[in-house]
C-alpha cells in the first residue's frame, strides 16, 4: 500500500512539475547608445531539443514578452539588421522571469547597412517565402495590391492573386484571417506603408493544422506582417470624386466614386471598416455565388473559396460595405476571435457580341449574336473563427458562417447561325432568347475542430465536423426560338438586316425551381509517435450530402400567366438525392530539421441514392469504390534553396443530374441528355516547387511544375445538326444535341519560371516570368441519336490540344516614395489543334499588353499620376487584329499641414479607346467576344490618408521607427529570413 501511495505521489509531483510554466520579459537596446530596438527577432529553443524553436519580436520601446515557457533551460538568439547577433542562455524556474536588458552591439557601418538592405528582398524558411516590403518602394498612399505587383513570383490580375503558380485563396494579417476568403478586398484594404513583410506559404486545412498531418486539402495563402509601430493607432484612406462623361450614349453621364477604409488597431483588438460606392465599374471585391449564377457554385470536393467569384462582365454601379474584427481574450489569450461581415449591391449592364466560327471537324458554320443584359445583385456574407485554448493539451476551433444572395437578371440575345449548304454549311437558323428571372437563396453552416494531446508528445486525437444548409429559389419567365435550321438564305428586311419572317417560332415559358440541400461531414484522426522524428496516423472521414429540386415549367401565352395550366412534362424535372462518402486509411509523417515527408492512403466508397420524379419515378442508385493517395515532401537544402513536391489523387463522382435519363429541351436549339452509365473521374496530380533566394545579392528564382491527368474524364459528346428528334410527341430540329461520356486522356501540364533581381544603377527591381501550358481535352463528335434512349451511338473521338507560351517582364522603381513607376510587358502565344482536323492546321493567335504606371510627388506637394496600357490581339489563322490604347492622367496637390490630403483632377481613358475583347478555342470552334466597358470621363477627386499612432496619437512616423514620405524606408524587423515560418502566424496582433 505504501509503495502504491508513494508511486502515486511521485507521479502527481512529476505531473505538477511538468505542467509548471513561466513567462519571460526583457528589453532590447542598442549597446552603444542605450536606445531601444523595436522589431528585433528573438529565437528561443529548449537546450535539450534545439530544433523546437519559437520566434518572437521586440515591440514598442524594445519590450519583449514571452507568455508561456515550460520550466527548464533555454538558448536565446537575438538579431536585428546592422547588429551582431546576441547569443545567451537562461533558465525558467519561476512563474515570472525578467532577463533585464539585452544589449545588441552594432556590427557594421551605415554604408554596409544600406548595401544589406538593398539585398534583403526575399528570404525563405521551410515552405515560406518572405518578402521584405522595405525593398519594394511604392508611394506613401499605395495599397497592398500595388506592393504585391512589384514582388517576384507574384502576379495580380483583376484582383486575383497568384503566387508561385497557384491562386491565393486567403489573406492573413499578422497570422489572423482578414475578410474571410475575399482576397481582393483584403489586398485593397491596407496601406502598403503598414506592411513590414509579406509571407507566401502553403496553409494547411483546419483539421490538418490541428492534427499536424497534412491531408492534401491545404491552399496557398498570404500573411501580411505589419510594422510594429503601426499596431497601435488608427490609419486608412478616404476618398470621393465626381465626374462627367460627355461621350456616352448608353450610360449615366454624371460619374461618382466614394469610399475608403479605416483601421483601428489596439494591440490584439483590431477592427477594420471598408466602403465603396460608385458608377464607374470599380468592383474591389469578390462575391459569394451560392446560386451558381456565374457558372460556379460549389461541388462536393469544395474547399476554401469554393464560392468566391470575381464580378461579371459589363459596367456596374456598386454599393459595398464591410467590417472585420479580431481580438484575444483571457489572461493568456486563451480565446481568439476573428470575424467579418460584407455586403454588396451591384447593378450591371452589359452589351455583348459573339462571333463564333465552327471549323473542321465541325460543319463550317458561323454564329453571330448581339446581347444586352441588366442584372441587379445583392450579397450578404458573415464568417467568423473562434479558437479556445482550453488547456495546454486541448484546443477547440469553431467557424460559423452565413450568406444570402439575390440575383435579378434581365437579358435578350439575338443573332444568326449560318452556313450556305452549297459551301458545306448546314443552313440558316435564327437565335432569339429572352429571360427575366428572380433568384435568391441563403446558406448557413458551422464547422468545429477539437484536438487533444494524450500525454506523450506527438500522440493526439482530432475531431472535425461541419454542417451546412442552403435554400434557393429560381423563378424566371423566358422565351426562345424553337424553329430549326432552314436551307434557304433569308431575305433582306427594310432596315438592311436579314428578315426573320419564317425563321421564328417563339415558345414562352414560366419556370419555378425551388431547391434545398444540406450536408454533414465528420472526421477522426489519431496520431502516434513511432520514433523521435516520425509519426503514424489513422483517419476516418464520412460525409453525407442531400439535395432536393422541383423544377416546374409551363408553356404560356404572351403574358406568362400560368392560370389553368399544368407543368409541361418534357420541360419539368424534380429529383432528390443523397450522397454518402466514407474514407479510411493510414498516414505517415517524418519531420527533422525543417525537412518533412507525409504520406496518406485512403480507401473511399461513395454511394448515391436518388430518384427522378416525373410521371413515373426513376430510381438511381450507384456505388463507387476507389483508393486515393497523398504524398508531400519538403526538402530545405540550405537557407537559400528549398524543394517541395505534392503527389495526390482524387475522385469526382457524377451528380444525379448527370446520371438522369432525361432530356433537357429548355433551349430547343441546343438539346442535351443525361448519361445513366457515367462513371466517376479519377485524377492524378503532381505539383513541384523549387525556390532559391540569394539573400546576399537580393535575387529570387522560382520554378514551378504541375501535372494533372484524368481517367474516365467527363467529356462531351456533341452532334451538330442531328436532324429531327421526337421527344414526348414533340418534333425538334436542334442545331446541337449533346450528352456526356467517359474518356481517358485528359492532360494538363504547366511549368513556370520566375526570376527577380535589383538593378542598382536604375534603383529598380526587375522581375521576369515565363511559362508553358499544355492541355489536351478529349471529346466525341458526330454520331446518331437514339430517340428511345437519348444516347448517341457512333461518332469519332476528337482531342483538342492547346499549347500556350507566356512571358512577363516587370520593372518597378525603388527610388523613393516620391517617384514610383512600374513598366511591364506580358504576352501569350497559343496554338490550338483538333485531332479530327484532316489538314492538321493550327489555330494560332497572340495577345500582349505593354503597360506603364507613374506617380511623382513634386516639391510644394504637387503630384502627377499617369498610366498607359496598349493591348493587341492578333489572329494568325483567321487573319484578324484588335488593339486599343488606354491612357489615364491626373494632376494633384497635397493639402493640409501634414500632406495627408490630396486634390486631383484628371481623365480616364483619354483617347476613348477602351475595349473588352477576348478569344477562346474549343473542340472545333474559335470564338471572339466583346463586352461593355467604361469609356472616357473627367473627374475631380479628393483623398485623405488617416494616420494616428501610439498612445498619444502622434502623426509623425519617425516616432515609430519609420520615415516620413519622401525618405528612405527602413528595413523591417527579422533580418535575413525573419522569424521561423510558424513564429508569427499565431502571434500577437492581426485581424
Amino acid at each position: 500500500m505504501k509503495k502504491i501511495l508513494l508511486t502515486t505521489l511521485l507521479t502527481l509531483f512529476a505531473a505538477a512539475a511538468f505542467a509548471q510554466r513561466g513567462s519571460v520579459t526583457a528589453t532590447v537596446v542598442n549597446a552603444d547608445t542605450g536606445e531601444s530596438v523595436a522589431g528585433a527577432v528573438l529565437i528561443v529553443a529548449p537546450a535539450k531539443t534545439p530544433e523546437k524553436q519559437q520566434g518572437f519580436t521586440s515591440a514598442f520601446k524594445g519590450a519583449v514578452s514571452i507568455p508561456s515557457l515550460a520550466y527548464g533551460e533555454y538558448k536565446l538568439t537575438v538579431s536585428f539588421i546592422g547588429y551582431n547577433n546576441l547569443d545567451t542562455t537562461f533558465r525558467v524556474s519561476a512563474p515570472k522571469l525578467n532577463l533585464g536588458v539585452l544589449k545588441l552591439k552594432p556590427g557594421v557601418q551605415i554604408e554596409t547597412v544600406v548595401k544589406e538592405v538593398k539585398a534583403l528582398r526575399t528570404s525563405q524558411k521551410g515552405d515560406t517565402v518572405s518578402y521584405n516590403a522595405g525593398a519594394f518602394k511604392v508611394v506613401a498612399d499605395a495599397d497592398v495590391e500595388g506592393l504585391l505587383k512589384k514582388m517576384p513570383g507574384i502576379t495580380v490580375t483583376d484582383g486575383t492573386v497568384e503566387a508561385q503558380g497557384e491562386t491565393v485563396k486567403k489573406v492573413f494579417v499578422d497570422g489572423k484571417e482578414f475578410f474571410g476568403d475575399d482576397v481582393t478586398t483584403a489586398i485593397k484594404s491596407l496601406p502598403a506603408e503598414a506592411v513590414d513583410r509579406v509571407e507566401v506559404y502553403n496553409k494547411l486545412s483546419d483539421a490538418a493544422e490541428f492534427s499536424g498531418m497534412d491531408d492534401g486539402e491545404g491552399y496557398k495563402a498570404l500573411n501580411i506582417v505589419t510594422r510594429p509601430g503601426m499596431r497601435q493607432g488608427q490609419f486608412g484612406k478616404l476618398y470621393a470624386g465626381f465626374g462627367y462623361d460627355a461621350d456616352t450614349k448608353t450610360e449615366d453621364k454624371f460619374k461618382y466614386i466614394a469610399g475608403g477604409n479605416a483601421n483601428v488597431f489596439s494591440g490584439d483588438s483590431r477592427i477594420s471598416f471598408i466602403g465603396l460606392f460608385n458608377n464607374v465599374n470599380q468592383q474591389n471585391f469578390s462575391f459569394e455565388d451560392i446560386l451558381g449564377v456565374s457558372g460556379g457554385g460549389g461541388g462536393r470536393r469544395g474547399g476554401v473559396g469554393q464560392y468566391m467569384m470575381r464580378p461579371q462582365s459589363g459596367v456596374a454601379s456598386v454599393n459595398a460595405i464591410g467590417v472585420n474584427y479580431s481580438d484575444s481574450w483571457g489572461k493568456r489569450d486563451q480565446v481568439t476571435f476573428q470575424g467579418s461581415y460584407f455586403f454588396n449591391n451591384t447593378n450591371t449592364e452589359n452589351r455583348s457580341t459573339v462571333e463564333k466560327w465552327y471549323e473542321a471537324p465541325m460543319i463550317p458554320d458561323t454564329l453571330s449574336t448581339n446581347g444586352y443584359s441588366d442584372t441587379k445583385g445583392y450579397n450578404h456574407r458573415f464568417n467568423a473563427r473562434l479558437e479556445w485554448k482550453i488547456s495546454e493539451n486541448q484546443n477547440l476551433m469553431i467557424r460559423p458562417r452565413f450568406s444570402y444572395q439575390s440575383n435579378d437578371p434581365w437579358s435578350r440575345t439575338t443573332g444568326w447561325q449560318f452556313g450556305a449548304p452549297a459551301d458545306g454549311g448546314s443552313g440558316y437558323s435564327y437565335t432569339d432568347n429572352f429571360s427575366d428571372a428572380l433568384r435568391h437563396g441563403y446558406n448557413v453552416g458551422t464547422s468545429a475542430v477539437y484536438r487533444a494531446k494524450l500525454g506523450k508528445n506527438g500522440r493526439t486525437i482530432t475531431l472535425d465536423g461541419s454542417f451546412s444548409y442552403s435554400d434557393n429559389t429560381n423563378n424566371s419567365n423566358s422565351w426562345s426560338n424553337v424553329l430549326g435550321t432552314l436551307p434557304d438564305r433569308p431575305g433582306i428586311a427594310p432596315d438592311g438586316t436579314w428578315d426573320t419572317t419564317g425563321y421564328t417560332k417563339i415558345r414562352r415559358l414560366c419556370n419555378l425551381a425551388p431547391s434545398s440541400s444540406y450536408s454533414l461531414r465528420g472526421s477522426f484522426t489519431y496520431t502516434e509517435p513511432v520514433a523521435k522524428y516520425a509519426q503514424v496516423s489513422f483517419q476516418y472521414r464520412v460525409s453525407y450530402n442531400s439535395q432536393e429540386r422541383d423544377k416546374r415549367s409551363y408553356i404560356t401565352g404572351d403574358d406568362f400567366s400560368t392560370a389553368g395550366l399544368t407543368p409541361d412534362r418534357s420541360l419539368s424535372n424534380s429529383y432528390e438525392s443523397g450522397y454518402l462518402t466514407q474514407s479510411v486509411g493510414p498516414g505517415f509523417r517524418f519531420s527533422k530539421e525543417r525537412n518533412t515527408f507525409v504520406a496518406n492512403v485512403y480507401y473511399q466508397r461513395s454511394a448515391l441514392d436518388g430518384q427522378i420524379v416525373r410521371d413515373d419515378a426513376e430510381k438511381i442508385k450507384h456505388a463507387y469504390n476507389n483508393v486515393t493517395y497523398f504524398m508531400m515532401g519538403q526538402l530545405n537544402i540550405n537557407r537559400e534553396n528549398s524543394l517541395r513536391l505534392f503527389v495526390s489523387s482524387y475522385t469526382d463522382s457524377p451528380s444525379i443530374t448527370d446520371l438522369q435519363s432525361v432530356y433537357d429541351v429548355s433551349d430547343a436549339q441546343n438539346i442535351s441528355h443525361g448519361n445513366p452509365n457515367l462513371k466517376p473521374t479519377y485524377s492524378h496530380r503532381v505539383n513541384f516547387h523549387y525556390t532559391n533566394s540569394n539573400v546576399e545579392k537580393g535575387r529570387t528564382f522560382m520554378w514551378m511544375f504541375s501535372m494533372n491527368t484524368t481517367l474516365d474524364y467527363t467529356a462531351s459528346h456533341l452532334v451538330q445538326r442531328p436532324g429531327d428528334i421526337t421527344i414526348d410527341g414533340q418534333l425538334y430540329t436542334p442545331n446541337f444535341y449533346s450528352t456526356t461520356t467517359n474518356l481517358d486522356g485528359y492532360w494538363q501540364l504547366r511549368t513556370h519560371l520566375s526570376y527577380g533581381l535589383p538593378i542598382g544603377f536604375l534603383k529598380s527591381n526587375f522581375n521576369v516570368m515565363a511559362g508553358v501550358v499544355y492541355t489536351k481535352t478529349p471529346s466525341m463528335l458526330g454520331g446518331t441519336v437514339d430517340a428511345a434512349t437519348g444516347m448517341i451511338s457512333g461518332g469519332d473521338r476528337n482531342d483538342t490540344k492547346n499549347m500556350g507560351y507566356d512571358f512577363r517582364a516587370v520593372l518597378g522603381s525603388n527610388i523613393s516614395e516620391n517617384v514610383d513607376f512600374t513598366l511591364s510587358w506580358n504576352g501569350t502565344y497559343n496554338e490550338a489543334t483538333n485531332s479530327l482536323n484532316t489538314d492538321k492546321s493550327k489555330n494560332r493567335y497572340f495577345n500582349h499588353t505593354a503597360q506603364g504606371n507613374l506617380k511623382v510627388v513634386f516639391p510644394l506637394g504637387f503630384t502627377f499620376t499617369a498610366s498607359a496600357a496598349y493591348s493587341q490581339y492578333i489572329g494568325f489563322t483567321n487573319d484578324y487584329s484588335e488593339d486599343y490604347l488606354l491612357c489615364n492622367a491626373w494632376l494633384g496637390k497635397k493639402v493640409f499641414k501634414n500632406k495627408r490630403g490630396e486634390v486631383m483632377i484628371g481623365v480616364n481613358d483619354l483617347l476613348n479607346q477602351n475595349r473588352a475583347f477576348s478569344r477562346s478555342t474549343g473542340s472545333g470552334y474559335t470564338q471572339n467576344s466583346t463586352n461593355s466597358v467604361i469609356g472616357r470621363y473627367y473627374m475631380v477627386q479628393f483623398t485623405y490618408n488617416l494616420r494616428r499612432f501610439g498612445k498619444k496619437g502622434s502623426r509623425n512616423l519617425k516616432d515609430y521607427g519609420m520615415e516620413q514620405s519622401g525618405s528612405t524606408r527602413r528595413m523591417g524587423p527579422g533580418g535575413p529570413g525573419g522569424p521561423p515560418p510558424g513564429g508569427f502566424r499565431g502571434g500577437p496582433g492581426g485581424f
